[in-house]
């Protein structure tokens, strides 16, 4: 099978799909006139492959507030913003291959239980693509969790840090669905960056030709 030039750059790589039959399926950024999209793509003819595509493709609009590009035949997506996020579309990426394609699809919301603490952490949307972290709640002598869950969102997402808890998108556009998903994750940093390694890594990569 050849090498397709047309996919635009790879963005992220699972080099071995578990849940279809070990196929392996990339994130790929492609430029348009329009800016930037991605294009979910894999070499494997495998049976089921079609649908698993389709269903990443749904995930990446479900959980990250990606839209599908009218026409385009590869099904690319784009987000709303015209901008590419590259550090949360990648997390965005592995997490579709985390979720239970028998359940129903949900965004996040913007507050969540502290996985760390004791403490419910939530995201205000303050406009302009800033938000702020607070955290409330916890038992006596708790140390607040909104300065190092800001800190590990800034890295995680690529943001901008405007003080201590509020951090802000560089495109100045909300992305409420990004920032839910990716707050949990926040909450444990090196917890969610290892996660992150092992998805992209489970399985070694074959040739496309080597792919059934």
């Amino acid at each position: 099978m050849a090498i397709r030039a047309d996919l635009g750059r790879r963005v992220e790589l699972v080099s071995m799909d578990p849940r279809c039959g070990g196929i392996s399926v990339g994130l790929y950024r492609r430029e348009t006139s329009e800016g930037p999209v991605g294009v979910v793509h894999s070499y494997s003819n495998r049976a089921g492959t079609t649908e698993r595509l389709a269903f990443i493709r749904n995930a990446l609009g479900v959980l990250g507030g990606l839209e599908v590009v009218d026409g385009d035949p590869d099904g690319a997506v784009r987000l709303l913003c015209g901008a590419w996020h590259n550090a949360a579309l990648k997390r965005l990426f592995l997490d579709c291959f985390r979720v239970d394609p028998d359940l129903p699809l949900e965004p996040r919301p913007l507050e969540s239980n502290d996985t760390r603490s004791t403490q419910v952490t939530r995201l205000r949307s303050l406009g302009g693509g800033a938000y702020r972290v607070e955290s409330t709640g916890g038992e006596e002598g708790e140390a607040n969790r909104a300065e190092p869950i800001a800190r590990a969102l800034v890295r995680l997402v690529e943001l901008e840090r405007i003080d201590e808890t509020c951090v802000a998108f560089r495109c100045g556009a909300a992305h409420d669905e990004l920032m839910g998903l990716m707050l949990v994750r926040a909450q444990n940093l090196r917890a969610a960056l290892r996660e992150d390694e092992l998805t992209a890594s489970r399985g070694v990569l074959s040739a496309p030709s080597g792919q059934q």
